[in-house]
């Protein structure tokens, strides 16, 4: 281990070389820090981190952020909304916006009842397996405290080692959202019926319509789900920036607000079979993302190859609001979303540290030259 002393300085000579042998690393202590920041639109602030103080006092926030319960199954509060996490799955739940307690959304219609259930796999003669179905999730991670909660759930699917996913949840305070990131990564080739990824599902009573803006036709689409046949799909492209469903006379909504996806893969490219977004209507009303999903196709009992290396990532925003009056009930819809996709920007502007050497060494591969030996300046 190299430690720091003063005696250790490394300043360079006149001649800008080391009066030492120079280290080529230094031991590093990382952390991630989370603090309120208020900046007007188009403007900017520094804030400054100071550490390596022992006797400094506790920043104490003031919000409304608070998280009661073990995990998985933990109650989130942010002043706007009321989460319940499922309690052995750790999958969202049930959402209340609290200036209208009495109409919580929920689901609980069939198997584990979560309001958010995959990412998943239906690989036949194995069951169709959601992480919403861990009891519990494998591993479980909470972050807790007045500026952030985070919420990290991850490993294997039920009874299909071959197949790693992870869901993650971060809560606010003071917002009537929360986001949710989620991955799926296939360790050994499956060969499979349904491949799915942010899948929504409610009781079909609770909702009366669904909305989406329709990327091909550059407008919204708006359709009544009262009288929807059952198992009639709405299919969408894969990357609908945004999809609601809202109950026109409890005037209440909830929208999922698409914030980033990704297909890749490490060992085979990616193979997907005309990945979609769709709605379907039962004893529910659900969206989700079809990756590669032959059991809505013609031939319900084809079957694709999940391929090893294949990995599956998105990250979405999840609004609960109040409709409005006029042709768009769903106006709060956008209104967030573009306060989503136009974050603060964050830079980490480096520290300025005097221990640090500045001369620097490098470790060149096969014994390699770094390019200024015997240098020659001004020739072309």
């Amino acid at each position: 281990m190299q430690k720091y002393t003063v005696e250790d300085k490394l300043d360079p000579d006149e001649n800008g070389k080391p009066t030492r042998e120079v280290p080529i690393w230094l031991p590093t202590t990382s952390a991630r820090v989370a603090f309120l920041a208020d900046v007007q639109a188009g403007k900017s602030k520094v804030y400054l981190v100071f550490y390596n103080n022992d006797k400094a006092l506790v920043k104490v926030y003031n919000s409304n952020l608070k998280v009661q319960g073990e995990m998985p199954g933990i109650n989130v509060d942010n002043g706007k909304i009321s989460i319940v996490l499922h309690p052995n799955s750790g999958h969202f739940d049930q959402l209340t916006l609290k200036e209208k307690p009495e109409f919580p959304l929920f689901h609980r219609m069939e198997t584990n009842g979560a309001i958010h259930w995959n990412p998943e796999i239906y690989s036949p003669p194995k069951p169709w397996t959601h992480t919403a179905d861990w009891n519990p999730p494998q591993n479980i991670n909470l972050i807790s405290g007045p500026v952030t909660a985070i919420t990290e759930l991850w490993g294997s699917l039920r009874d299909i080692p071959e197949v790693d996913a992870s869901v993650r949840y971060q809560f606010y305070p003071d917002v009537p959202y929360f986001i949710s990131s989620t991955s799926l990564r296939i360790n050994e080739t499956m060969n499979c019926i349904a491949l799915r990824n942010g899948e929504i599902v409610f009781k079909r009573e609770l909702m009366t319509h669904a909305a989406w803006f329709d990327v091909i036709r550059n407008k919204v689409i708006t359709y009544d789900v009262t009288d929807m046949p059952d198992l009639t799909d709405l299919k969408m492209e894969a990357d609908v920036p945004w999809i609601t469903f809202y109950n026109e006379k409890e005037k209440l909504g909830f929208a999922g607000i698409q914030l980033d996806y990704s297909n890749s893969g490490l060992e085979s490219r990616e193979r997907l079979l005309n990945p979609f977004i769709y709605i379907t209507g039962g004893p529910w009303i659900y969206w989700a993302r079809a990756l590669s999903l032959t059991f809505l196709s013609s031939n319900m009992q084809q079957m694709v190859p999940a391929l090893k290396g294949n990995y599956f990532a998105e990250k979405w925003a999840y609004l609960v609001y109040e409709t409005t009056d006029g042709e768009n009930p769903y106006q709060p819809v956008l209104e967030w979303r573009n306060r989503l996709l136009n974050p603060l920007r964050v830079h980490l502007v480096e520290e300025v540290d005097d221990r640090v050497s500045k001369t620097v060494q490098e470790l060149f591969i096969d014994n390699g030259k770094s390019g200024w030996e015997e240098r020659e300046t001004g020739k072309h």
